[in-house]
């Protein structure tokens, strides 16, 4: 065989090796079964269309992002739910620098209000820090803490920002959401507490310590952890919780909005069952998938 013919089945050969790599090469790795949260919708929406009222609801489960809801993008009355994007929107404000939580305001008699809090059994004339303020209007729900924040942060600044997490129902000269939106601005709290700058959990930490319990946690096991916001507007007989769960093995956000119900009770009962409902199909959800 001539010296050609060699080198030419030499180089041949040497190709057809090079390309069984290639030919070979491992098919890209299945990604994991998601599950499917189409039977529980179904379920509570058959729940809920015979409950007196209207309700809404929205869910995400964190670890696949898998979301649903109902009446997600109907208006409710926010109530003590605005308290959520208003403290969001003050630890951004501080993290990027506009803002010292230590700086003081001084509580006047305008921040005056009644319903949930401390403060307004108070006098006027002290002074808390924004950090101090903060921790109260979520902790204790406290109204005069929340007027006093919104005093100093600009009420118009805060919807603006509700806006530009991608909420829906905002408006600038009402105190309404809907449940996608309450669980928009308890995702993007739950993504700024992971940023690691100075003070991002802080939120996080204060829904956790909230001292109204009485909703989306009640039902749940003990030791179960919930960071979470309600909102009550009794003359639209409105009861709202948004929540973040740690589930054990599946975490999640759960909202819950009310209006036109019989009265705190009755929706207690609703409330209850939804919760319950979420938790328990997120603990047997390995196994069906």
């Amino acid at each position: 065989m001539s010296s050609a013919r060699v080198m030419f089945t030499v180089i041949v050969t040497l190709l057809l090796f090079m390309s069984v790599p290639v030919m070979y090469m491992p098919l890209k790795k299945p990604a994991p079964n998601l599950p499917d949260y189409g039977s529980l919708k179904k379920e509570i929406s058959a729940y809920l269309v015979e409950q007196p009222g209207t309700y809404g609801l929205y869910f995400i489960d964190l670890n696949s992002s898998r979301e649903f809801g109902y009446n997600a993008l109907t208006p409710f009355h926010a109530a003590s739910t605005f308290k959520l994007p208003l403290n969001l929107y003050l630890y951004r404000e501080a993290a990027e620098g506009r803002l010292d939580l230590n700086d003081e305001l001084l509580f006047a008699a305008r921040h005056l209000e009644g319903g949930t809090g401390i403060l307004k059994e108070q006098k006027p004339g002290s002074r808390y820090t924004l950090a101090q303020l903060s921790e109260l209007s979520v902790i204790q729900s406290d109204n005069v803490a929340t007027n006093m924040l919104l005093e100093r942060l600009d009420r118009r600044e805060i919807k603006n920002f509700m806006r530009s997490l991608g909420a829906r129902v905002v408006d600038d000269n009402a105190n309404i959401t809907c449940p996608f939106d309450l669980g928009t601005y308890m995702y993007a709290m739950l993504d700024f507490s992971r940023s690691r700058t100075t003070d991002s959990t802080m939120l996080l930490n204060h829904l956790f310590n909230s001292r109204y319990k009485d909703r989306i946690p009640a039902p749940l096991p003990d030791g179960i952890r919930v960071a979470n916001k309600i909102g009550t507007w009794p003359l639209e007989h409105t009861y709202n919780d948004a929540a973040y769960v740690v589930h054990p093995r599946r975490p999640y956000i759960l909202v819950v909005t009310s209006k036109g119900t019989p009265g705190y009770g009755d929706t207690m009962t609703v409330i209850h069952h939804l919760s319950k409902m979420i938790y328990d199909y997120q603990t047997g959800i390995d196994g069906r998938e």
